[in-house]
């Protein structure tokens, strides 16, 4: 995902910068998605429809909240938060083809993901990125070794935090969506 360790941090840091209550399963989350991008979560479009407009008829609208984030630090692949989008009132349609198109594209790697999460070790060793324990990131990051770095949801403490509610979309669809482009 990143080969440039500086990149790798300024992409961490904005995110703690925006959640400071992240917990290392949720750096791990943000990097997982920035190198296998959403493919799992796509069994079927009929499935992945009928979920989105369940998610987003629960979900009240929030101009006020950030409509993309990049999980890459060449901001290629984003975070599409559903709240904000939800209060541009936008075509469902168009949004729908442009994530199915995303999922269906293909990503990176395991050996890139692992790699990357030993780059995100490497930072917090040296003290570069200074919220998390070595031990903390080390213990995680055997969990991740014996499950075989698994796809995984957001702690708890960020999801009553923040209630996460997004979709990965590329970049290339931001143009066509008229949409300003990520922070």
């Amino acid at each position: 995902m990143q080969d440039d360790p500086d990149s790798l941090l300024k992409l961490i840091q904005q995110h703690l910068s925006w959640y400071p209550l992240m917990e290392p399963r949720d750096v791990y989350k943000l990097l997982y998605q920035g190198v296998l991008g959403s493919e799992h979560i796509i069994s079927s479009t009929e499935k992945f429809k009928s979920y989105l407009l369940l998610e987003l008829d629960k979900l009240s609208a929030d101009p006020a909240e950030r409509l993309l984030e990049p999980v890459r630090a060449d901001k290629m692949l984003l975070r599409l938060n559903l709240r904000p989008w939800k209060a541009r009132h936008n075509e469902l349609d168009q949004i729908i083809t442009a994530l199915l198109e995303t999922g269906e594209t293909p990503s990176g790697t395991q050996a890139t993901l692992q790699a990357t999460w030993v780059r995100f070790i490497e930072l917090c060793e040296i003290g570069r990125i200074n919220q998390f324990t070595t031990d903390t990131v080390h213990g995680f990051g055997a969990w991740l070794v014996e499950m075989a770095f698994p796809v995984v949801h957001h702690s708890d403490t960020y999801r009553r935090a923040y209630h996460p509610a997004y979709r990965l979309i590329s970049s290339k669809y931001i143009p066509e969506l008229g949409w300003a482009d990520a922070g």
